[in-house]
């Protein structure tokens, strides 16, 4: 395997990792489940350029306030390019953003 081989398998195996997590930065849950039951297969996520974004089969929750609510995120994604490209973007592909 080569060096750019490497870098890349690299980057798309970050973005993967990244591609199905959940986030509640400064929410409020109370009484809440959240599910993320998330498959991915040749799944290519992409955050290209300043203050891009991208995600896929993730459940996104930030400065929200839930109360007694289910959020469930059963997606299939197969074969998928998800890209945010160029200045303040997001691509959203199987994706639950709660702001």
């Amino acid at each position: 395997m080569n060096m750019k081989n490497t870098v890349v398998t690299l980057t798309l195996g970050l973005c993967v990792a990244l591609s199905t997590s959940t986030f509640a930065a400064g929410s409020k849950i109370n009484k809440s489940k959240i599910i993320n039951k998330s498959t991915n297969k040749n799944v290519i996520n992409a955050a290209i350029g300043k203050d891009n974004t991208a995600n896929v089969g993730s459940i996104n929750i930030k400065g929200a306030k839930i109360n007694k609510s289910k959020i469930i995120n059963k997606s299939t994604n197969k074969n998928v390019i998800n890209a945010a490209i160029g200045k303040n973007n997001t691509a959203n592909t199987g994706s639950i953003n709660i702001d």
